[in-house]
């Protein structure tokens, strides 16, 4: 607190002070405690009290006011959580404009920003407060890993376009940051069951435990059980029998107030998950995944500024099942672990000017499989720095740069034959990323952004060798020297408050390129023995443009509403002999025209709410030969809902549904997918 106010004094008049400086201030108003540079410490709830919006710290790390952010952003709150009736995030991410999502499986989808959807799609990096939770091994996420409940979720920050310069590697195309309650300032106490269609259970709970106003923790649980579509796999997707599906997850979240300048935070967490998906190849498998984390974070405001270190290790086993039967056996087995390290520093020179320097260090190792005794890793060392400038009352100027340096290596068994050897890993790779922003504020009702942004995506640990399979006649592999992937992004936004209207209105337009593409198939070389060994390739380049439109608002009593539209062209430039043919199309497979709309109105004990969303035709891919073929989806329009009832102050019940209209529906080259419907019982204790 002394901190902050030492900052504050020395800058003079608070009305000239940065938005961070204006965010210390509030937080000591409306708070009377130390604001960590750690999203989850951030005390939220006054934050949005005092300021009338959400606040973020997923654009520059450093908290912000939402309509101050130099990025398109949108913020999910725990309200429209809730209001969605969704049983899992990737499901509440589908009311999110801009966000794409490709449900194979009932429990299995996949998210991405601005098309650019895929099988294990891997342009959007996903974290828990900060952490990690996308897995590099195949550079996705699993989303029913995820060690976190719905109740548990303050709000899930989402940005779209490059964002490298603060997360590093693999924001390529966008960042998801999932913000749970903080138990220090957030007293939430709450359990749910569930039932329904596909044989649906499912339970959940979250409870706080406040043992002094300086020391607290969170714990969450739940599980899950359910059965698969039954609607036919296609053929080419050599299906397995589908067993069922089922989750178990345990969160303990702590913190502890060492004194009035810093907190220290612990966690721990373990998942297990099985489940039907879609492979990168496309084909149809079971997935047995276990995970396991471990993090620690302190927080300290000081003289030199608001100083963060954070570490976590995180560790996850992935066995896969591909073909027709379980009794084949494992295809892969995957054991992956990611260590990282980080230290920053938020401080304020002057009233107009923000800095945060930071350093990161990472290590990433996997073992090769199916054939097993190799393994590949990398470590990295990073630095980067954000400097915000407050130009004047109404502009502003944000630049943030990163550096990553890369080592890969690879160590122990090769088999006969093999066409490297372990010091063809030995490379380094160094790569900056920046994003950029300026901000206007014309007026009380008027925002306007202009930004530019360069983001790195790593091949994965599969992509650059994790993978090893040999037979007598062909081979697959991965490849020491596989480029990244480069995104560069550069945008125009614009946000009007339609007061007169209880409204807001959202416009921009995007320009993006991608360098380095790859596929995972393309390359061929050669085994000492003559055997081919299929490698993955850089296959070229990828541009898109497109424009965002989108408004919400309320009307009446109690009534609200949203809507949003998306245009987006896409144009990729492949190698010939590999567009449609390989494992990566996004020209094709991209929606051009995708729109979504809500409905909701809220009264006495009543809470209703409805969501449309509608695509035109595309294509999917469907594997065929050593390649893919293109399958058409026809437009489609789906319908999900919810309507609950509170039955006392602290019991409501709801019922919610996915994909009403239609008893099935096709809206990938995966099975179709089926209606759902569940009923849930939620009491507040």
């Amino acid at each position: 607190m002394m901190g902050i106010m030492r900052r504050l004094k020395k800058k003079g008049r608070l009305a000239g002070v940065d938005r961070t400086g204006v965010l210390l201030c509030g937080l000591a108003a409306a708070a009377a405690t130390p604001l960590s540079a750690h999203a989850q410490s951030i005390d939220y709830g006054a934050l949005e009290q005092l300021f009338g919006e959400p606040v973020t710290t997923s654009v520059t790390g450093s908290p912000q006011r939402a309509s101050d952010v130099p990025a398109t952003t949108e913020i999910v709150t725990a309200d429209d959580i809730r209001r969605s009736g969704a049983t899992d995030i990737p499901g509440v991410l589908l009311h999110v404009a801009g966000i794409d999502v490709l449900r194979w499986a009932s429990d299995d989808a996949d998210v991405s920003s601005r098309g650019y959807d895929q099988a294990y799609s891997p342009r959007m990096l996903v974290l828990i407060d900060g952490r990690q939770v996308y897995a590099d091994y195949y550079g996705f996420t699993p989303w029913s890993t995820l060690p976190v409940e719905l109740d548990a979720i303050r709000q899930i920050e989402i940005v779209k376009g490059p964002n490298s310069a603060l997360f590093g590697f693999n924001a390529a195309g966008g960042v998801i940051n999932i913000i749970t309650y903080n138990p220090l300032f957030d007293d939430v106490n709450t359990a749910s069951v569930s039932g329904g269609t596909q044989k649906m259970g499912q339970g959940s709970a979250v409870g706080t435990y406040r043992f002094s106003n300086d020391a607290a923790f969170r714990i969450s649980a739940g599980g899950r059980s359910d059965d698969d579509f039954e609607t036919p796999i296609p053929k080419a997707m050599n299906g397995s029998p589908r067993p069922g599906n089922n989750r178990g997850a345990i969160d303990l979240d702590g913190f502890l107030r060492l004194s009035d300048h810093a907190t220290f935070g612990l966690e721990w967490s373990h998942t297990e998950a099985d489940q039907n998906e879609v492979y990168p190849g496309y084909d149809y498998v079971y997935s047995r995944y276990g995970t396991d984390s471990i993090k620690g974070d302190l927080t300290a405001d000081t003289n030199l500024g608001l100083i963060q270190a954070l570490a976590y290790t995180n560790w996850i086993n992935d066995r896969t099942v591909i073909g027709n039967s379980l009794a084949a056996g494992t295809f892969t087995n995957i054991s992956n672990q990611v260590t990282v390290a980080q230290l920053q520093d938020i401080f304020s020179p002057s009233a107009d000017h923000s800095i945060r320097a930071s350093v990161e260090y990472r290590h990433n190792e996997v073992n090769t499989t199916p054939v097993e005794g190799g393994h590949v890793s990398y470590d990295v060392f990073a630095a980067s720095g954000m400097w915000e400038w407050r130009i004047m009352p109404s502009l502003s100027l944000t630049n943030a740069i990163r550096v990553d340096d890369l080592a890969l290596k690879r160590d122990g068994f090769t088999p006969v034959g093999y066409p490297f050897t372990n010091s063809d890993w030995n490379r380094n790779l160094v790569e900056p990323s920046f994003n950029s922003g300026l901000v206007w504020k014309e007026s009380g009702v008027d925002t306007f952004r202009l930004t530019a942004a360069r983001g790195v995506q790593l091949p994965n640990l599969i992509e650059v060798g994790a993978l090893l399979f040999t037979s007598p006649f062909l081979a697959l592999t991965g490849i020491p020297t596989l480029s990244p992937t480069v995104v560069t992004n550069y945008e125009l936004g614009w946000d009007h408050d339609l007061r007169p209207l209880s409204a807001k209105l959202r416009a921009s337009v995007f320009d993006q390129h991608t360098d380095g593409v790859t596929s995972a198939t393309g390359g061929v070389t050669l085994g000492t023995t003559g055997v081919p060994y299929l490698t993955p390739q850089n296959i070229g380049t990828s541009d898109a443009q497109g424009a965002e439109l989108a408004a919400s608002g309320t009307f009446a009593e109690g009534w609200r509403w949203g809507t949003s539209y998306r245009l987006e062209v896409v144009t990729d430039h492949f190698n010939p002999g590999n567009g449609g043919t390989d494992f990566t199309d996004y020209q094709h497979t991209t929606p051009v025209n995708v729109i979504k709309t809500n409905l909701g109105w809220s009264g006495g004990n009543w809470e209703i709410d409805g969501y449309l969303q509608y695509q035109t035709a595309t294509y999917g891919l469907l594997p065929s030969g050593a390649g893919t073929i293109l399958t058409r989806i026809p437009a489609y329009a789906a319908v999900d809902g919810r309507v609950a009832y509170k039955l006392t102050d602290h019991a409501t019940l709801a019922l919610s549904g996915q994909d009403l209209t239609q008893g099935n529906q096709t809206q990938t080259s995966g099975p179709p997918v089926e209606r759902r419907v569940l009923a849930t019982l939620t009491v507040k204790y």
